[in-house]
């Protein structure tokens, strides 16, 4: 167990850390067992002190175990309650990253504590688990560097945070819907990507791991409580740099962020393009590619992209604007990031991007359906990817792909107009999403790993996934 530090103790010890690698963490307070707080800030290491005292598992822990048995000198442990018990705080120690576009990014989730299926969903929010551990957290940040050794990387700020008034009532809502998932017995439908800011991510080997859950005899992976990567990267911009510029949605009001929503597009709902103009003072011109996203982020008055607002990005979420014909057909499958052929040829689904993005990512469409020569705002839906059908269709669509790679057999055949046929899941095989180009044109290409036999070439036209048409109007149906 930790040492009944009080909090100052606790933000003086995590402070005098700052600007240290691990490696001179664990030399310093190795050597330094018996120290004094008021001095630790000043501490010069002296480098004949040999490497650590002890040996520690490369792997992602070995960062927080540094902090717990040579900073604040207690045995690594798995209570439930806080690390520090007598002030209410826990801690964590987690990376972020600098972008190349030099913006700075978290570089991952920050994973709380496992959600006990069994005994969570008794409590209210404030009787928690979740909260009685995680109400007050002492935050550890090093700057993780590509190619570092991780004993190299540095500690570069502290931060003992509690959660934000504005944020804590999506916070609440969060946690209620997961509780309630398991109240309905549907632990295991359970998806990061379900709420806002506070998750529900795989905890286990490779997300295989399950445990019983009290309203189902269906077991449920086993998930714990998080703050999301979109989350955590609000906080690193906020407290160490990359924020200033962000704008706010939510202004001056203690709604949660989904009742603010609902607020904004019952005001427009049923409108037209052409009311939504004039109503919204956007220039005239109905040609412009962007016309319903320019109309998107005048309708929750913000001068920038959706998506780069605060709370978009604290809850991950990418507005997507959908156009239904008269007809009731979607004429455009959704596409995604161009992705490269080396890396889908070197990793497993597991590890994939793709997996990645749709089980934290959480869509709002913005449907505009056409009537009578002008597109009405018909409303919103916040949709992410169930979880069977990302182990299922979108996996069998990633490992056709990475097959076909790996194989060199990219190229089925050429057509008498010139344009190649491609082994790539299409369509037509799978219901839910398909392969195909995303390149500006044949000539925008990425290299192979492997040949294709077919043609000689070592590289080849950038591609993506895709969201199929027609699965998208199943999503959107009841707008249809």
């Amino acid at each position: 167990m930790a040492k009944n530090y009080t909090e100052q103790e606790i933000q003086i010890l995590a402070k005098s850390t700052i600007g240290k690698s691990f490696s001179e963490i664990e030399k310093t307070f190795s050597k330094n067992k018996e120290y004094n707080l008021e001095e630790t800030t000043s501490y010069v290491m002296e480098d004949t002190v040999p490497y650590g005292n002890k040996k520690k598992k490369e792997n992602k822990a070995y960062f927080g175990h540094t902090f717990e048995t040579n900073v604040y000198d207690y045995d690594i442990n798995s209570t439930s309650a806080p690390d520090f018990e007598k002030a209410g705080i826990e801690l964590k120690v987690t990376p972020y990253k600098r972008n190349k576009n030099n913006t700075l990014s978290a570089k991952e989730r920050l994973v709380l504590n496992i959600i006990n299926y069994m005994e969570e969903y008794k409590n209210t929010f404030y009787t928690s688990h979740f909260w009685y551990k995680n109400n007050k957290i002492q935050i550890i940040w090093y700057l993780f560097e590509p190619n570092v050794p991780k004993k190299d990387l540095k500690v570069t700020h502290e931060k003992l945070f509690t959660f934000p008034e504005e944020d804590l009532p999506t916070i609440i809502n969060d946690w209620e819907f997961i509780i309630n998932k398991i109240k309905e017995g549907k632990a295991h439908e359970l998806s990061e990507a379900d709420t806002m800011y506070l998750g529900a991510c795989t905890k286990g080997t490779n997300g295989q791991t399950v445990r019983p859950q009290p309203c189902s005899s269906i077991m449920a992976k086993q998930r714990a409580f998080c703050l999301k990567q979109s989350y955590m990267t609000t906080l690193v911009r906020k407290y160490i740099g990359n924020y200033e510029d962000v704008e706010k949605i939510l202004k001056n009001t203690k709604d949660t962020f989904a009742d603010f929503i609902d607020n904004v597009i019952n005001k427009y709902k049923n409108k037209t393009q052409k009311e939504l103009i004039q109503e919204l003072n956007i220039e005239p011109d109905t040609t412009a590619k962007n016309l319903n996203g320019m109309i998107v982020a005048r309708m929750f008055n913000v001068k920038s992209n959706l998506r780069k607002t605060d709370e978009f990005q604290k809850a991950n979420i990418v507005p997507k604007t959908i156009r239904v014909e008269e007809d009731g057909t979607i004429e455009q499958s959704m596409s995604f990031p161009c992705f490269s052929f080396i890396d889908i040829a070197n990793t497993d689904f597991e590890n994939s991007d793709i997996k990645e993005e749709l089980e934290t990512t959480k869509y709002m469409f913005f449907v505009f359906k056409k009537d009578n020569k002008d597109y009405v705002f018909k409303g919103i839906k916040l949709w992410n990817m169930p979880q069977n059908l990302i182990e299922t269709n979108v996996k069998n669509m990633y490992d056709k792909t990475k097959e076909v790679i790996l194989n060199g057999n990219i190229v089925k055949t050429i057509r008498k107009d010139g344009k190649r046929v491609t082994n790539f899941p299409g369509m037509k095989e799978n219901k839910v999403c398909h392969v195909r180009p995303h390149g500006q044109d044949s000539d925008d290409v990425l290299p192979l790993p492997v040949k294709d036999n077919f043609t000689g070439l070592n590289e080849y036209t950038k591609h993506c996934f895709w969201i199929n048409n027609k699965y998208l109007e199943e999503i959107l149906k009841e707008f249809i």
